[in-house]
């Protein structure tokens, strides 16, 4: 006997509904769904529970996104700034940089440092110069493998391109560059010197990729803020009055110096007393303090000294004082970056009856605390 054609089981179920019982499944849901009764079977009714199982878990991963993106917004943020590559063949890049939202200080040169990480070999005639310069004896001390390594994770300066005024509202521009780019051999940077000149500094030389940022310094703390490819052209107005801020700038430097010269000392400038509830303390030959943006370094130098017996060399991580043939203090290693130029120094006293002390006031890179002058002690 042939089975019965799928067709025709309904009709052969309506046939027999009065004659006797209905005996498969089948032909029990072929009859109720004849008589307009909607049924499901069980493997339709599991498959609808894991099509819905399925959408609750994409309606849950959707809204768990969302979450994350909102409470990402809320702890996190960005800042634009722009790479100028050393070949000139390369455009401009357009960089952004996401960090903590309170997130205070230039954070600019920790992060740009990773590109700076090898890239070059080593002159080592010229390391050890620059060591000598900055460390005096010991730096001839240093082994070959250690001038190397020290430049291995990378460094970055930075170069004041304008810096933050009442002018400007508080802004200020800056260019960040490999520490030891020229050491490196790394092809001129002829960009970057062009933008360095229009901003009045005829003299400077630039190796290697540089990377240029904004910071607002008030109302404190300093941040960085925006700053992209746009900002570069010469009808950018903190651009049009950087050479006329700068002049100001080194004007008043100048005058500062001839007044040292003709003094021979006076009054410290800047920290003041400092701020009594940050850290500071005295060392080998020196005390120090600081504020927010200042780091003050004090040395008792012999009576008599005047300011054309003093030199003291400033580097991102380093500082070395000379009064003299002698050297008074090197730290090769300070806790944390400052911007070599605009640290300062100044002499008070300078008689032969008063005692004398030489005053080095250093500009932090950020507004973070200094828990110690010396990383290495």
């Amino acid at each position: 006997m042939s089975p019965t054609p799928p067709g025709e089981a309904a009709t052969a179920a309506m046939k027999k509904e009065d004659d006797e019982e209905l005996q498969t499944m089948a032909e029990k849901e072929a009859w109720l769904r004849a008589h307009g009764v909607e049924i499901e079977t069980p493997e339709e009714r599991r498959q609808k529970a894991a099509d819905v199982l399925k959408l609750q878990k994409l309606q849950q991963s959707a809204a768990s996104a969302v979450q994350e993106d909102d409470s990402s917004n809320s702890i996190t943020r960005r800042f634009k700034y722009v790479r100028i590559p050393a070949d000139d063949l390369q455009p401009f890049e357009q960089l952004e940089a996401i960090i903590a939202a309170d997130a205070a200080g230039d954070i600019l040169p920790d992060i740009v440092q990773v590109r700076f990480a090898g890239g070059g070999l080593i002159d080592e005639r010229m390391a050890r110069e620059q060591a000598v310069r900055q460390l005096g004896a010991k730096g001839m001390e240093l082994s070959s493998d250690a001038i190397v390594n020290a430049t291995a994770a990378g460094a970055t300066e930075t170069f004041a391109l304008v810096r933050p005024s009442a002018t400007n509202g508080h802004h200020g521009v800056y260019m960040y560059l490999d520490e030891v780019g020229l050491l490196k051999k790394l092809p001129a940077n002829s960009r970057a010197m062009a933008l360095a000149r229009a901003c009045g500094f005829d003299s400077v030389s630039f190796y290697g990729d540089m990377f240029v940022g904004c910071v607002q310094a008030e109302p404190s703390p300093m941040r960085n803020e925006d700053f992209f490819i746009k900002d570069l052209d010469s009808s950018s107005p903190w651009l049009k009055q950087a050479g006329a801020e700068n002049y100001e700038y080194n004007k008043s430097m100048q005058q500062l110096k001839d007044a040292m010269r003709e003094k021979g000392g006076m009054s410290s400038m800047g920290m003041g007393d400092g701020d009594g509830g940050m850290p500071g303390g005295d060392g080998d030959g020196y005390t120090w303090s600081q504020t927010d943006d200042e780091v003050e370094v004090s040395m008792e130098v012999p009576a008599g000294t005047r300011a054309r017996d003093v030199k003291i060399a400033f580097t991102s991580t380093a500082m070395r004082v000379t009064v003299g043939l002698a050297e008074t203090l090197a730290l090769p290693a300070l806790f944390r970056r400052v911007r070599p130029d605009e640290c300062t120094w100044t002499i008070e006293g300078g008689t032969n009856a008063d005692p004398t002390t030489v005053v080095a006031t250093l500009a932090k890179v950020d507004e973070e605390v200094w828990h110690q002058l010396d990383a290495m002690a």
